[in-house]
């Protein structure tokens, strides 16, 4: 095989990371991490002989990292599951044992075209991805994404995100923001995966049976919802059941979207926090007209492209028109239900319920 200049640097780089992480010696401290987040974690999974880094003593934390050097750290686990065997046509070099065990125990797999594509870098919400088979939070579902950018992220990775902010193995992104498409970083790859074992106690037995949990029984994946439609409303002792529900920005649109719709105020959340919503109280096919007859305790499920929920009702109640203080941002995930109240043109009737 002919190598460019290019080309046998980069293979020497893989080379020296893919020997030090199966070396029996660990460094205790990389002299390139001092001021990089997540520096505890990089080197408790480098004391556990996962990675040493470069022979220089070196981490090179803020650069990429591949798809072949991320199934080198995976297969450091030893974790023998064997879903599948696949025969990629570019695996073959220091790569191949690794590749061939990453991809049987299900944490990555091959391209269409029958390619792996082990230089390919890995982004954050492949990372992401990958990392959430190591964890199981049955709480997945119940968390609120604090990112300004969560109602972007897509569905193939949305409650791997939920699983892995549930059980604190991400809540460190700047700006508030995830930018999953972003090349991750050996840092963060790193931190993400020793996260993830420190969850599970770093009990590999664990670690293993999760990964088997996870792909037998994998997270759901929302089902993406027909255009204009941003969720689906039932509501316990009601004729409200699938109800669709569509964003509304001013008091105008909301007139509009209620003719046919249950409308949502695009200032409160689509899915996490406090989600508000209005519909008329008769005359129309789609309308509140049966709340006023709910009762404390009935259940309330919202189905969005992020998910489904459940909710208890717990505050049912009159407010004035001018009243939206029950719209304001929660810290649990809630529905806001408001619709008018027949005779009382000043008063509105608020259903509130929140997650169960």
């Amino acid at each position: 095989m002919k190598f460019n200049n290019n080309t046998k640097k980069t293979f020497l780089l893989a080379m020296i990371f893919a020997s030090a992480i199966n070396s029996n010696v660990f460094a205790s401290s990389f002299s390139d991490i001092a001021t990089i987040q997540g520096r505890e974690y990089i080197e408790k999974f480098a004391e556990k002989g996962h990675i040493t880094g470069y022979e220089d003593g070196t981490f090179k934390p803020n650069n990429t990292i591949t798809r072949a050097e991320i199934s080198q750290i995976l297969s450091s686990f030893n974790i023998n599951l064997k879903f599948e065997e696949i025969t990629f046509s570019d695996s073959n070099g220091w790569f191949y044992n690794a590749i061939k065990k990453a991809t049987e125990n299900g944490f990555l797999s091959g391209y269409t075209d029958g390619t792996f594509k082990p230089n390919n870098k890995i982004t954050r919400y492949e990372m992401i991805k990958i990392t959430s088979y190591l964890v199981r939070n049955e709480e997945y579902n119940k968390v609120q994404l604090p990112y300004a950018d969560a109602e972007k992220i897509p569905s193939w990775v949305l409650n791997d995100v939920n699983n892995l902010y549930a059980s604190k193995v991400i809540d460190f992104y700047d700006d508030n923001l995830i930018n999953g498409n972003e090349n991750i970083t050996r840092a963060e790859a790193v931190t993400m995966l020793s996260k993830a074992l420190e969850y599970n106690g770093w009990d590999m037995a664990k670690t293993t049976q999760n990964v088997k949990t996870n792909k037998t029984n994998p997270l759901p994946t929302p089902t993406a919802l027909p255009k204009g439609i941003i969720g689906y409303l039932t509501v316990q002792g009601t004729n409200i059941k699938d109800f669709p529900v569509k964003d509304a920005r001013d008091n105008e649109e909301m007139l509009t979207v209620m003719k046919s719709a249950v409308g949502h105020f695009t200032q409160t959340p689509i899915f996490n926090g406090n989600v508000g919503l209005s519909a008329h109280n008769r005359d129309y096919k789609i309308d509140f007209r049966e709340i006023k007859n709910v009762k404390i305790g009935d259940v309330v499920t919202y189905r969005t492209n992020f998910g489904t929920r459940t909710y208890k009702i717990t505050t049912k109640t009159e407010i004035e028109e001018t009243d939206f203080s029950y719209l304001e941002n929660t810290n649990d995930n809630r529905i806001t239900m408001i619709t008018c109240i027949e005779n009382k043109p000043t008063k509105r009737l608020l259903v509130q319920a929140t997650q169960i």
